[in-house]
This record gives C-alpha cells, sequence and structure tokens, in this order.
C-alpha cells in the first residue's frame, strides 16, 4: 500500500455502504424509473415465467445506483457530480430479504487537466458473503480539494 498523489493511498477503504432490499424498495425503484407493468421486479408470477425463479429480484439498476451512492459518499457531491463514474457487473441475483454491503478501496491515482482521477475497485456482497456484483468507478478532485503539495 504505497501513498499515492495528494493523500490518496492505493488500499484506502471506501464505504461501507449497507442497503436492506425490501419488496416494497424494489417497487418503489422500478416506479420511480417509470415501470408500472408487472416484471420480474415486482411480481412473482412474471419472475416465475421470465427468470423461472420463485421469487422476484431486484433490477441491476438499483445496484448500480447503491455503488453511485457509495462513490458520492466517499468523494463528495460536489467532486462526484461533475466527474463521477461508475462500473458494475452483475453476478449473482439480488433478491427481497438481502442485505447488501457495497464497498470499495483506491486502487489507484492519475493526473488530469482538471486534477487528480481517483479509481476505486467496488464489490457488492450479500448477508451470506456471497459477491452479487464487482466493478469499478472514479472521480476527478479538482486541485482545490486537495491539500497543498509538501
Amino acid at each position: 500500500m504505497g501513498k499515492l498523489e495528494q493523500g490518496f493511498s492505493e488500499g484506502d477503504p471506501v464505504g461501507p455502504l449497507v442497503k436492506e432490499i425490501t419488496q416494497e424498495a424494489i417497487n418503489l425503484f422500478e416506479g420511480s424509473a417509470g415501470h408500472s407493468e408487472p416484471s420480474q421486479f415486482t411480481d412473482e408470477e412474471a419472475a416465475r415465467e421470465t427468470l423461472g425463479t420463485s421469487g422476484t429480484v431486484a433490477s441491476g439498476r438499483m445496484s448500480i445506483s447503491f455503488a453511485l451512492e457509495l462513490l458520492r459518499r466517499h468523494f463528495g457531491g460536489d467532486v462526484f457530480n461533475r466527474s463521477g463514474t461508475v462500473d458494475l457487473r452483475f453476478l449473482r441475483p439480488v433478491r427481497p430479504g438481502d442485505t447488501i454491503t457495497f464497498a470499495g478501496e483506491v486502487t489507484g491515482t492519475s493526473r488530469e487537466a482538471n486534477g487528480l482521477k481517483v479509481n476505486v475497485k467496488i464489490e457488492a456482497q450479500n448477508q451470506r458473503g456471497d459477491t452479487t456484483g464487482v466493478g469499478s468507478g472514479s472521480a476527478v478532485v479538482p486541485q482545490a480539494y486537495l491539500p497543498p503539495e509538501e
């Protein structure tokens, strides 16, 4: 774990962010996206027909929104909303009743014209320790937010 640019260290923790997944939360999330028809996310019958599962699942968009929240909380809205990115791969379904923990760590930095780009590895795990998603994210921290160079 070497010290990287401007106070960011490789291996620095990001998070955790813990989310309790309920069917009500899934329904509200889908409704906020304008989805009102029964789907594998909101209706057990549709889930059986579409996925062959015995129950509903949370959409990948929901996990992405939590990964975004993880990094927005870490970097702050002023920084993340201007330059933040997230790329997440889904490995296992997230279901109602799951508790998902999103966490990350700094993997490196690079100088950019607008500041310092900080790269983060992201992982999501359920309460059984199963990894449900992995990915990466970044944000460019403007020079004004960085401590002065020593």
